[in-house]
């Protein structure tokens, strides 16, 4: 039997600090861009998952870094397995920060939406902070998106709790802005 290789929320963040350290430079950036995106793509459940991590944490660091690849965020996000749980969220969430187009966003919607309907809480909750940061780039989402929000303020799921507390504020100034 074949024991899983660890990985640690220290170990995306490391992975993290040694990206940008490497993506400097116009030449080495777009090498790191290139081989986060090979390991997301390729067979291995475990590169998935690391790589997944790290395409969310550099995109919220920076949204739009992968922003020519968001049409294969969105792919990756709808084709990996649902045993690969945390991937497909964490992929989905860095699929809709750098989604940079109304059509790259409205073509994610649909699929964050069949995410928010899992049974699995962590796909929810990540489901659920992708809708958000899509509804912050598009003004006709807001309202839904706050109505879920405020729902999932009430849940029984802790994680559900957590990102709606999370990405309340961040609609909320979009909602703001597109009433000016």
């Amino acid at each position: 039997m074949v024991t899983p290789r660890s990985w640690k929320s220290s170990d995306a963040a490391a992975a993290a600090r040694e990206f940008f350290a490497r993506a400097r430079q116009p030449g080495p950036r777009m090498a790191a861009l290139r081989e986060l995106m090979r390991e997301l793509c390729s067979e291995d459940p475990y590169d998935h998952r690391c790589a997944a991590e790290l395409a969310r944490l550099v995109s919220r660091r920076e949204p739009g870094i992968l922003a020519a690849y968001g049409d294969v965020l969105a792919e990756v996000a709808a084709e990996l397995p649902m045993e690969e749980l945390q991937a497909r969220g964490y992929v989905l969430v860095a699929a809709a920060l750098n989604a940079i187009t109304r059509t790259q966003r409205m073509r994610l919607v649909r699929l964050v939406r069949a995410r928010l309907a899992e049974d699995r809480i962590a796909v929810r909750a990540m489901a659920l902070e992708a809708f958000a940061i899509l509804a912050a780039n598009e003004p006709e989402l807001q309202d839904e998106a706050m109505a879920m929000l405020e729902e999932a303020r009430h849940s029984t799921d802790f994680a559900m709790r957590a990102r709606a507390r999370l990405m309340a504020p961040v609609v909320m100034r979009a909602e703001l802005r597109s009433s000016r």
